[in-house]
C-alpha cells in the first residue's frame, strides 16, 4: 500500500448526478494536493454512479445500501488513511485554496482538533451571496455551551485530526437525519476537543429550499433528540443539565409553532390552535394568544393571511 495521504476527503453522495461532478472538480483544483478523495455512493437511485465514472481513477469509490448521511460519512471515515479528514457535501464547492489555508491554520495551533470555515451561500434567490457566519454566527472561543445554544455554529465542511473521531466515535446513525453532525460536534467539545474557525469564506454552500436542512420540524425534533442524548451522558454537569433542559423546552415551543403553521395549511384548525396554545405556554405572547382565538373564530381568514405572508417572504 502507498504511503498515507495528509488528508482524507469524505463526500457522501446520494442522488447527486447533476451536481457531483462540479463538486469533485472543485476538489481536484486544490492547490494542496496530498489528499485522497473518498466518495461513498449511499444507495443512489439516479445516475450518480454514471456521473462518477469519469473520475474513477482519481477517487476511492465505495457503494453501499442507503444508510443516510451519517452512515455514508462513517463508511468514508473508516476507509480513510489521512492524518486529517475533511467533510464536503455532494453539492457544495471548495475554493481552490481551501485545503492549503485550512491546514495552515490547523497546523499553526497543535492544540486545536477541528477547524471550520465561513461559506458563501448560493443557488437560492433568498440567500444568494450571503455569508454563512452572518446568518449562523460563531464567536471565539468555541465552547461546549456555545455549541449547545447555537452561539457557535460549525459549518459542516470542516477539517479535523482524524484521531479524534477514533477516540470519540463516528456519526450516530440512530439520530434523525440532519442532526448527526451537531451531535458529533457536541461529543467532541464535551470530550475536550478544541475548535476554531476562520471568517474567510472558503466554501460555496448550495442553500436549497428542498434540502434536508430546510425541513424545519424534523430539524427541531432532531435537535431535541440530541439534547436528550447529552442529558444522558454522565459527564454532563448539573449546570449544563439545567441549560439543556431549558433548551429542550424552548425547542419544543418552537416546534409547536412550526406544527401550528403546518396544521393551518392542512386546514386542521383545532390541532393548530392546540399547538399555538402549547407554544404560548412558553412564549406568553399576546400575538400568539390572539392568533389562537382567531383560529376558532375565523380560521379560513387566518389561513389565507398566513399563505399570503409566506408567498411574500419567498419573493423577497
Amino acid at each position: 500500500m502507498s504511503r498515507s495521504p495528509a488528508v482524507s476527503i469524505i463526500i457522501a453522495a446520494y442522488n447527486s448526478a447533476e451536481l457531483i461532478g462540479e463538486t469533485i472538480r472543485s476538489v481536484l483544483a486544490q492547490t494542496f494536493t496530498d489528499y485522497e478523495l473518498i466518495i461513498v455512493n449511499d444507495g443512489s437511485t439516479d445516475g450518480t454512479e454514471q456521473a462518477l465514472e469519469p473520475f474513477r481513477d482519481q477517487i476511492v469509490y465505495i457503494r453501499q445500501d442507503n444508510r443516510g448521511p451519517a452512515g455514508a460519512r462513517t463508511t468514508g471515515l473508516r476507509q480513510a488513511r489521512g492524518y486529517y479528514a475533511a467533510l464536503l457535501d455532494n453539492d457544495d464547492l471548495w475554493e481552490a485554496t481551501y485545503l492549503e489555508k485550512m491546514l495552515a491554520l490547523l497546523e499553526r495551533e497543535p492544540g486545536i482538533g477541528l477547524i471550520y470555515p465561513n461559506a458563501v451561500l448560493f443557488d437560492s434567490p433568498q440567500w444568494e451571496g450571503k455569508l454563512f457566519q452572518d446568518i449562523y454566527p460563531s464567536t471565539q472561543p468555541v465552547t461546549f455551551e456555545k455549541l449547545l445554544t447555537r452561539e457557535c455554529n460549525v459549518f459542516a465542511s470542516s477539517l479535523f485530526r482524524r484521531e479524534i473521531i477514533e477516540r470519540f466515535g463516528m456519526f450516530d446513525e440512530s439520530l434523525p437525519k440532519g442532526v448527526d453532525d451537531f451531535d458529533l460536534w457536541l461529543r467532541l467539545a464535551q470530550g475536550g476537543v478544541r475548535f476554531t474557525f476562520t471568517t474567510e469564506p472558503l466554501v460555496y454552500y448550495r442553500k436549497r429550499h428542498n434540502a434536508l436542512s430546510m425541513d424545519e420540524s424534523n430539524m427541531l425534533r432532531g435537535g431535541i433528540a440530541v439534547y436528550a442524548k447529552v442529558l444522558a451522558v454522565p459527564a454532563t454537569t448539573p449546570g449544563q443539565r439545567g441549560l439543556i433542559e431549558s433548551l429542550i423546552v424552548r425547542q419544543q415551543a418552537e416546534l409547536n409553532k412550526v406544527l401550528a403553521r403546518a396544521m393551518i395549511a392542512q386546514r386542521d384548525f383545532a390541532s393548530a390552535a392546540r399547538h399555538l396554545t402549547q407554544a404560548n405556554d412558553y412564549y406568553h405572547s399576546p400575538k400568539l394568544k390572539l392568533l389562537a382565538v382567531l383560529l376558532n373564530l375565523a380560521p379560513h381568514t387566518v389561513a389565507r393571511l398566513l399563505a399570503l405572508r409566506q408567498v411574500g417572504s419567498r419573493s423577497e
